[in-house]
């Protein structure tokens, strides 16, 4: 009779980047990496990860339980006995707690003749525990308890700094120090040497954080502290593995290799993520590294399953993010021919795989969770986006979504549409970006005028790093559009004529046909035309611009809204 346990270890994203310290969130990473992996995705030999310990240390081998899934922080664990599940159930807790302050979790069990009722009963149970479940945060503070004076938690320890500073930490930063020169994530993506140079990878953000003189420093540009946190997950994964199950569960032959193949599975997706992740590092953060120290200007934070979370410095966020939206497109379709290969039972996979992004871009001192709720925010907007513009059953185009906080933290990016980027003037309701942008080989269905290539995107942004053009003219032109479109086109027809007169005809045509690209319509002869591309937004039609997505990189690829003008 089986018993079918869960385990989910909860909002991870907020566990790791709840600190404006990179050790703090690197120390996070490699405990959730700890907790428990698949060994067969690691390149790290004879590392026993905490699930490992807690097996062994029971006696329970492959015999007795096997794993659906075992990565990211979660597992689906099959026992054959039900006392060696609750056995295991109750040592597992208590070493979570111990080894994990401050991480909550969710689990559930239960054990049935029919392994398709169990799995059911244990989700069920799971998520009754995740609503109910009370994390109580130990030590308790009374009057005289000192408390770190970041978190305002009970101290438990005082660290000495580099600088000859002492620092307070209390319990959950304390363990999370501890973890802070791990490699489980770095040795994912296996890189050790690029174009024969060793390479090392940030543990601070700031000279001020050192607590050892060899801790790489994050390698920001001069008078630039712009840092993108961009978070990728795939497209209706959910929905696929809810598929997969219920094909494996429909008859007696295949039900029996349930847990190998979905463990295959889980696998093929993670392998598709970090070697997505790896192409592109490879192909955009190296070549952006400080060469003279060889640091690289990103740091995987998550890299499991389909979900991924990196820092990386801001001017190389879009590109790095384009890339690794092309290659998760690329891989997936390998790791799925490989699966239906071995296991024909999985008619039901696509021809590949699709994922969604979100970059947020933020100053390295503001508040990293916030910026990550954004970027999560931002991911979900396109994933809507995308998934509105195809049929139920088709494949969901790749898209990505990006913002820069330039007023007080928002960490949703609805309201940032609201507040700062949707405008009704003189009736006409315009919206100063065109995103979500289209990544990818996958077209969109339904609408596809209302979709952007980032391709396309890229062209206006490149012309304008390259043209010698003024760039407070567009930015002139975006502030009069807040108040009045008739004033705004007048402002852009007067530099149209100027241009013309400057013997400027050229270099105006080759924008024209830039802006066609991005589904601004045909181009007049006498001014340009900046807005265009309409969209509808529930029962509202909007008319949009790419102008103020092209300014707001170039801002941060300069580090502030200070855009010299060429002439």
């Amino acid at each position: 009779m089986p018993t079918v346990y869960y385990f989910e270890a909860k909002s991870i994203q907020n566990y790791i980047l709840d600190s404006s310290k990179l050790k703090d969130m690197i120390g996070a990473s490699e405990q959730i990496e700890y907790l428990c992996h698949d060994e067969a995705l690691s390149n790290e030999e004879n590392k026993e990860h905490l699930l490992d310990k807690v097996l062994n240390s029971l006696g329970l081998d492959d015999s007795k339980v096997k794993f659906a899934r075992k990565a990211g922080g979660a597992f689906q664990a099959l026992f054959s006995n039900a006392n060696e599940a609750k056995n295991f159930q109750a040592v597992w807790t208590f070493c979570v707690q111990q080894a994990f302050p401050g991480l909550t979790f969710a689990q559930g069990m239960a054990t049935d003749d029919r392994l398709k009722t169990a799995l059911k009963m244990a989700r069920d149970d799971l998520f009754k525990h995740d609503h109910n479940a009370f994390f109580p945060s130990l030590p308790l503070a009374g009057p005289l308890i000192a408390r770190s004076p970041r978190t305002g938690q009970p101290a438990v320890a005082r660290l000495q700094l580099l600088d000859q500073r002492s620092e307070r930490l209390d319990t959950t930063t304390d363990q999370k120090r501890a973890f802070r020169k791990g490699k489980a994530l770095i040795n994912k993506l296996d890189i050790k040497k690029i174009d024969n140079k060793d390479i090392y990878w940030p543990v601070n953000l700031d000279e001020k954080d050192q607590e050892e003189a060899n801790e790489k420093i994050f390698p920001l540009l001069p008078n630039n502290r712009y840092i993108a946190i961009v978070h990728a997950d795939g497209n209706n994964l959910g929905l696929l593995l809810k598929a997969i199950q219920e094909k494996l569960l429909a008859n007696e032959i295949t039900v029996v290799r349930y847990a190998e193949v979905l463990r295959t599975y889980s696998q093929a997706i993670e392998k598709t993520t970090v070697k997505s992740a790896k192409q592109a590092i490879i192909d955009v953060v190296a070549k952006g590294a400080v060469w003279q120290f060889t640091i690289m200007p990103a740091r995987p934070l998550v890299l499991a399953g389909d979900d991924c979370t990196f820092i990386v410095r801001g001017d190389l966020a879009l590109d790095f993010t384009q890339v690794f939206l092309e290659q998760f497109e690329k891989h997936s379709q390998t790791q799925l021919n490989e699966l239906k290969e071995k296991y024909p039972e999985l008619d039901c996979l696509p021809e590949k795989l699709t994922a969604c992004a979100g970059i947020a871009y933020i100053k390295a001192s503001q508040p990293f969770y916030q910026g990550y709720n954004l970027a999560e925010s931002l991911c979900k907007s396109a994933k809507n986006f995308a998934k509105s513009h195809v049929k139920k059953e088709e494949l969901v185009p790749a898209c990505l979504t990006f913002h820069r906080i330039t007023t007080s933290i928002i960490d949703n990016y609805e309201t940032a549409l609201e507040r700062e980027l949707r405008r009704e003037v003189d009736k006409n309701k315009i919206q100063l970006t065109m995103q979500p942008y289209l990544v990818g080989e996958v077209k969109p269905s339904q609408q596809p005028n209302e979709c952007i290539q980032l391709d396309a995107f890229k062209r206006v942004l490149r012309f304008f790093k390259t043209a010698p053009i003024s760039h407070g003219t567009f930015r002139e032109f975006l502030t009069l559009l807040e108040i009045d479109q008739k004033q705004a086109d007048s402002a852009m027809q007067r530099w149209h004529d100027n241009m013309t007169k400057g013997g400027k005809t050229k270099l105006l045509n080759t924008l024209k046909e830039i802006l066609e690209d991005c589904q601004l319509g045909n181009q007049p002869s006498d001014t340009l035309k900046l807005v265009g591309s309409e969209i509808k937004v529930g029962a509202i039609q909007y008319v949009r611009t790419p102008i103020g997505d092209a300014l707001a990189l170039m801002s941060i690829s300069k580090g502030g809204d200070d855009v010299s003008d060429s002439i």
